[in-house]
């Protein structure tokens, strides 16, 4: 139970930042797509999944490393949502598309990009060191430490 508890807290942390930069990217890049509460659901995901991976990984296994599987899990994360939301539902629900990369050169059916993969690398490496010190404050687990070696 007390598991649950955990990842019910980090997704709704998770869910909240990630509602928060989505909000904020669309007011700096209008015509990206619909707002919707769906991005929320996808950050709190992806920061649960990239904590889970990250906590079978070893401390000694480079943060950069790291960061490319969250920034990888990030783009898995948004390829998959993508083709539920944009292509099923929201067609479905006669609604406009949550986002749309048509637009970009290298998209892989206006769902993923390849401009926004050194941003979710970035991203995923905020993930990790977020999804570690929430564990360390509000969980009593690990302080965090990471290896910067190349």
């Amino acid at each position: 139970m007390k598991s649950v508890f955990k990842n019910i807290i980090i997704f709704c942390i998770g869910f909240t930042i990630y509602q928060s930069i989505e909000g904020i990217f669309k007011m700096v890049v209008p015509n990206m797509g619909a707002e919707s509460f769906l991005m929320g659901i996808i950050g709190g995901l992806a920061l649960l999944l990239i904590g889970g991976i990250n906590n079978k990984l070893s401390w000694n296994m480079p943060i950069w490393l790291q960061s490319i599987i969250g920034g990888v899990c990030i783009l898995g994360t948004e390829f998959i949502m993508g083709l539920i939301l944009n292509k099923w539902l929201c067609p479905l629900l006669n609604k406009p598309l949550i986002w749309d990369y048509s637009n970009f050169p290298g998209n892989i059916m206006g769902q993923i990009c390849p401009q926004f993969f050194i941003a979710w690398i970035l991203l995923g490496a905020t993930c990790i060191v977020i999804d570690d010190y929430l564990r360390y404050f509000l969980f009593n687990e690990e302080k965090p430490h990471y290896c910067w070696k190349f």
